[in-house]
């Protein structure tokens, strides 16, 4: 079939689709979807009536409320003051809240005070549903348990329908015994129900559920509410009606509410699109012809030169330029592309020849640098696969260059910190800069016989066409690091092997001698001698000697961290428990607070010494009051943080300049180690702790530790 053909049939049958979907659509969902517009309209217009009611009664609520919990009406109940009668309840009070009913009620159900008033007679009047004298302790309105109970609802009465709140009477406090029941109410009058029209501009009416008077559509309507439909809607030609009930404070159905609305929507909105149908059909009849005219004249025609003119081309086999559509429009612009195309097309070979000249003699050089290249240099794809690998890279790990292609990067790290590497590329791949792998980090990788090794590691990620890559460069530090390690060491040891030998010649030997002494003389002497108390200073000396000596030792103490991932909270709380156990707290209150899933990489003996330390320090510098600890711990992108506040009596700035000291103390029998010790710890473990303290507040100390060393070897 030519294209001419093609596209007039085209175009009629993409018209008549149109004009049926127009049509399909403004009867099946436009005009529904009207009405269901229509019926949400009446559904909050009919909401906006019941909170316009309900507000009032909420008003009631709350000023039975500040009644209820005024001091004077406390005392009222009690006493029964004339004063408070003669101030407060008197007839302006009625007219100028609009209560058709006030009483206090004692918890007896004895009415301390109560009346009933009328607006339209303007005097006290009396309702038979509410008695004067004693209503039952069951009534409904007197069930008050707490102090912030409230009751509130409507109540169909011999005056008319009446809208109740019920509030306990308490202190101002809001603590204390409740003393009676404050009832107030408003008749639900015909000025009630215009100030709400006027709120909420809907047409509303308000009717008694039991009303004889209804017109007959009204009582129909009541018919079909209930308790799971607790709204209807009516309509006719004009209108559309809504109804639903408010509740009685037996939670019965007492009042019947309707709004009533003018169809203005649906009315106007059907006739427009029975008028837009009519257009659309008329506009569609011209359309037809007129595309028909216009795609013959400047599409179907020059496409068929054009169409003839390739064919000869391909007929010739020969690629030439054309010359067979000279107007400037959107053919012709085909036709010059498409020389200008064959030109291109030229050029590109020429240049791509060139282009994979160059790119042989860069990807040798490329292999080469690889292949010479001493560290180790893997790529890996977002999931971790190993793409490519150096010779470095495959020496280091006992592998050969084939072995490793198409393996998870998992096998070439230590199984204990497979997980964290999991993550780290999870992090990797969603945020680079959030991974310690970005910034270089020391890991433990794992060679093919099984023998782990250490490396400095550090990953960057690209992105190409084939999707993200990750190259990770690393170096076998593990020679480096042993020989630094043992180093340090040698020098530690001998510095504490000389210190240990020199103390326990020049001290420890005299000074057992010298306790022995004066152990002796004191199992000698008796209480009542002068020189008893002596002795006992003496050997009390000597103690604290020896303890400092201990002390001096642990300091000097080379740790060998044994290291493993410890939820740090956990950690706490039981090291909190342990203390607690074999400690006099002095009725210290201990808590901690923090992230349970945080966790380091940290010897948990050692760190659990110098949370004991730092407890020991809190619950000593409360002399004059009950210990309150808090624990915190908390994380940042780099560093976890572990915050202990007391409110002791805080630490002058002078001598927080050196707590850390070793052998600077401000007790009397302190030997000025602890703090040094745990600090030796915490760096240690390559972090440091830090103090903050005022005078007569409290102290904060702040242990912090490095999140680049999770990756550590265990």
């Amino acid at each position: 079939m030519p294209v001419k053909k093609k596209i007039i049939l085209t175009v009629i049958v993409v018209v008549f689709l149109s004009l049926s979907f127009n049509l399909f659509f403004n009867f099946f969902y436009v005009l529904p979807s009207l009405e269901s517009l229509e019926a949400d309209e009446g559904e909050k217009n009919l909401k906006r009536a019941v909170l316009a009611v309900n507000r009032d009664l909420e008003h009631l609520n709350m000023f039975c409320y500040d009644w209820a919990e005024w001091d004077d009406s406390y005392r009222f109940v009690e006493d029964r003051n004339r004063e408070f009668s003669n101030s407060n309840l008197v007839e302006n009070t009625f007219l100028h809240n609009r209560l058709a009913l006030l009483f206090f009620i004692d918890k007896g159900g004895v009415v301390v005070w109560g009346r009933c008033y009328s607006d339209e007679l303007e005097e006290f009047i009396s309702i038979e549903e509410f008695p004067e004298q004693q209503w039952p302790q069951n009534h409904p309105l007197l069930q008050h348990c707490r102090n912030d109970s409230f009751i509130k609802g409507y109540l169909e009465t011999s005056e008319g329908a009446m809208m109740l709140a019920s509030r306990p009477i308490v202190p101002s406090s809001g603590v204390g015994e409740i003393r009676g029941t404050l009832v107030m109410g408003r008749l639900i009058c015909e000025g009630c129900v215009e100030m709400m029209r006027e709120r909420t501009q809907l047409d509303m009416e308000i009717w008694s559920m039991d009303c004889d008077t209804l017109p007959q559509s009204d009582c129909l309507a009541k018919g079909k509410l209930t308790l799971e439909n607790p709204s209807f809607f009516v309509r006719d030609k004009d209108w559309i009606y809504g109804y639903t009930f408010l509740d009685d404070i037996y939670l019965q159905p007492a009042l019947l509410l309707r709004i009533k609305a003018w169809r203005t929507i649906y009315k106007r909105s059907s006739e427009g699109v029975l008028v837009d149908m009519l257009f659309t059909v008329l506009a569609a009849v011209f359309v037809i012809f007129f595309i028909s005219y216009l795609l013959h004249r400047f599409v179907s025609r020059p496409l068929a030169r054009f169409s003839t003119a390739i064919a000869d081309i391909r007929v010739g086999g020969e690629m030439r330029e054309l010359s067979v559509h000279p107007f400037d429009d959107e053919i012709g612009h085909l036709q010059q592309e498409f020389n200008l195309m064959l030109q291109r097309l030229y050029k590109d070979a020429e240049k791509r020849e060139l282009i994979e000249a160059d790119l042989r003699v860069s990807e040798a050089s490329l292999s080469a640098v690889l292949n010479a290249a001493p560290d180790g240099i893997l790529t890996l794809n977002n999931e971790g696969i190993i793409m490519t690998v150096n010779p470095a890279a495959a020496a280091m790990f006992g592998y050969g260059l084939s072995d490793l292609l198409g393996e998870n990067i998992l096998i070439l790290s230590a199984p204990q910190q497979q997980n964290l590497l999991k993550e780290e590329i999870v992090k990797l791949r969603e945020d680079p800069e959030s991974s310690v792998f970005s910034l270089g980090v020391e890991v433990s990788g794992m060679r093919r016989d099984g023998t782990f090794l250490l490396l400095h590691c550090k990953v960057g990620r690209v992105e190409i066409e084939s999707g993200i890559r990750f190259v990770c460069i690393f170096r076998d530090v593990s020679g480096l690091k042993e020989i630094h390690e043992r180093l340090m060491r040698t020098k530690h040891l001998a510095s504490i092997g000389e210190m240990g030998a020199s103390i326990a010649h020049e001290i420890r030997n005299p000074l057992a001698g010298i306790s022995g002494a004066v152990q002796v003389l004191t199992d000698m002497s008796s209480e009542e001698r002068p020189d008893y108390p002596v002795l006992q200073e003496v050997s009390r000396l000597a103690g604290r000697i020896e303890g400092t000596v201990g002390q001096m030792l642990e300091y000097a103490k080379d740790w060998q961290l044994e290291q493993r991932l410890t939820f740090i909270v956990a950690l706490i709380k039981e090291t909190v428990a342990v203390y607690s156990r074999q400690a006099d707290l002095r009725g210290a209150v201990i808590s901690v607070e923090g992230n349970e899933d945080i966790r380091a990489l940290l010897d948990p003996e050692l760190i659990g010494q110098v949370l004991v330390n730092l407890m020991e320090n809190a619950v000593a510098s409360c002399t004059d009051r009950n210990p309150e600890i808090l624990w915190q711990v908390e994380k940042s992108q780099r560093k976890v943080y572990i915050t202990l506040q007391d409110n002791g009596s805080g630490i002058d700035s002078d001598v927080q300049k050196n707590i850390f000291k070793p052998f600077f103390t401000t007790k009397v029998d302190g030997h000025g180690l602890g703090l040094a010790i745990c600090q030796k710890i915490i760096e240690r473990h390559n972090g440091n702790i830090t103090v903050e303290s005022e005078v007569g507040v409290g102290t904060k100390m702040t242990i912090v530790l490095p999140k680049s060393k999770f990756l550590k070897a265990s």
